[in-house]
């Protein structure tokens, strides 16, 4: 027997066994308006609203039963087909159901299955009643949470004790399996590619919530706290919410032994669910086709571009990493790209074909210009204006206007000129050519590889006077950074910080003319003196702690 979550185009077969059982054994006691609510239509629009959850058991792929959860705590609806009763299908529903559900689940029982919720642990919670002429009970079920988590510190120090990252999916894939494979209740946005990730997701974000969606994103690593990396209309959840999941999921964490950032994916998923937002977009972590991002159905993938980063997981070649991160290209879903590199189209052009894919591409971009802080250029019809210094940017937003314009085009969103324009002007993404002071200038940019040392190099080399403190990881290509640095000044300094894969200051400044200073925060409170701008760049970890301090100071 087979149990899944239903998709709008199985809501005709639930509903024809639910009027069928309906009509056996309940339609003569119901009030005529409940029996006609119990429609196609009805059902499809609180499936889509993110309300209503249905989830049917199949066996030879006919459907023999069907639960509804509404809001992820009522049960509203439980029928299975009388030839397949007395075989554990309506337990098995709802033992399913339950995986999605946490703190108290509720149901107004027909008195007639008030013994069998009272077999699967609810009990009763009122007295008999009649509710649209039936006799039912109200009855309750306490899910057995952990409770072992007291505060987000203990949650936080629970989840980094888990392995970091698993360069595998299938385990993964098992575990959202025996979960009812949740994330299919999403429409998501799926986002790859070696630099860019987060701030087109941000655009993205940003245009659509100007639009009136509820939109959530997925992005990693974060700046301030790590609740940061699944938010909801900007918003991050909340640490109690961190809390009840983790109550509520650590022993089937630590049965399928998942690692911290599947952990997290998993927690995004029920919290956007359960928030029922519009869209949800996800961020790829590392790579694409093994990363744990990869288990969401998208209604569009997308890929910023292709750099040498991460090879000693993903390949050396901008072919092998294009194959690798083109790994998020699902069957018939489009797939869209703003690089430019042949032999990355190519790949790209040869995995779209074998899952019969569009594949979009951005545009060319005219009259790139960054001034007086901000970026302006020319995109198709319309005239863009962005509100930072970054010309980076101008790349990443076009790669969302190409995003948006399918799913406006394709039926999925209203999208208003205006909205759009105004979306991607107020989008401000954190660490990514950021003031963070303005005497003297200060500039943090999370340029991490070589490719985004680039990036930062052209929209750095308009400034005179500069000062550098630079730190990075030990898997970065430091060297070629160094290189474009020290381009725009003989003022460099590397510095340490306080993170596992943190490269050395003395290994950062070999063969290099540069100043060595391994507390960074004496770096920083030396840079408070300087009379022209001072730039902070390289990690997005190494950001993390620095710009806090220097906000707070």
């Amino acid at each position: 027997m087979e149990v899944r979550i239903l998709r709008g185009h199985e809501v005709h077969e639930a509903n024809c066994l639910i009027m069928k059982m309906f009509d056996k054994y309940i339609a003569v006691d119901c009030l005529k308006e409940s029996q006609q609510a119990l429609n196609d239509e009805n059902i499809l629009a609180l499936m889509k609203a993110g309300i209503l959850i249905m989830i049917g058991a199949f066996i030879n792929e006919q459907m023999v039963g069907v639960i509804g959860i509404k809001n992820l705590e009522d049960i509203q609806i439980l029928f299975v087909d009388e030839k397949y009763q007395r075989q554990s299908i309506g337990t098995t529903l709802m033992n399913q159901a339950k995986k999605l559900m946490y703190g108290t689940i509720h149901v107004q029982a027909n008195v007639q299955a008030v013994a069998f919720f009272q077999q699967n642990g609810f009990v009763i919670e009122g007295p008999e009643q009649i509710v649209n002429g039936l006799k039912t009970v109200a009855m309750g079920y306490k899910s057995h949470d952990e409770k072992k988590f007291h505060t987000y510190d203990e949650v936080h120090d629970f989840i980094a004790s888990q392995k970091d990252r698993v360069y595998a999916l299938d385990n993964f894939k098992r575990f959202m399996k025996d979960m009812g494979d949740p994330q299919k209740l999403l429409k998501t946005i799926h986002i790859g590619g070696t630099n860019g990730k987060g701030s087109t997701a941000n655009y993205v974000r940003s245009v659509l919530q100007r639009e009136g969606y509820k939109v959530a994103t997925f992005t990693s690593p974060v700046l301030v706290t790590r609740l940061e990396v699944m938010r909801i209309n900007n918003e991050h959840i909340r640490e109690d919410e961190i809390i009840r999941y983790a109550n509520r999921y650590m022993s089937e964490w630590l049965a399928y032994e998942l690692s911290m950032f599947e952990i997290e994916v998993f927690i995004a998923i029920m919290f956007f669910i359960k928030h029922r937002v519009d869209f949800a977009v996800f961020e790829v972590g590392l790579g694409g086709e093994l990363d744990a991002t990869n288990i969401v159905s998208p209604i569009i993938a997308a890929n910023t571009n292709i750099g040498l980063d991460h090879t000693e997981y993903l390949g050396n070649t901008y072919e092998q990493i294009a194959r690798t991160k083109g790994g998020i290209i699902k069957d018939y879903v489009p797939f869209v790209t703003g690089e430019k590199k042949q032999e990355c189209i190519e790949v790209f052009q040869e995995i779209c074909q074998q899952h019969h894919s569009p594949l979009l591409f951005v545009q060319p971009l005219h009259n790139v210009c960054d001034d007086q802080g901000k970026v302006t250029y020319d995109y198709r019809q319309y005239h863009i204006e962005l509100n930072t210094a970054a010309k980076y940017q101008s790349e990443n937003s076009a790669l969302a206007i190409e995003i948006l314009l399918y799913l406006k085009e394709n039926g999925y969103i209203e999208l208003k000129e205006d909205d759009l324009l105004l979306g991607l002007k107020e989008a401000i993404w954190q660490g990514r050519f950021e003031t963070v002071c303005q005497k003297p200038l200060m500039i943090i940019d999370g340029a991490h590889n070589k490719e985004g040392m680039m990036a930062f190099y052209e929209s750095a080399k308009k400034y005179h006077n500069i000062k550098i403190i630079f730190s990075a990881l030990r898997d970065k290509d430091t060297h070629a950074m160094l290189e474009l640095l020290l381009k725009l000044s003989d003022d460099v300094t590397v510095c340490e910080f306080d993170f596992y894969r943190a490269q050395s200051a003395i290994k950062l400044a070999e063969d290099f003319p540069v100043k060595i200073e391994k507390d960074w925060h004496k770096a920083i409170d030396d840079a408070f003196s300087h009379d022209g701008v001072v730039f902070i760049t390289g990690s997005l970890y190494f950001l993390s702690q620095v710009r806090p301090y220097i906000i707070n100071h």
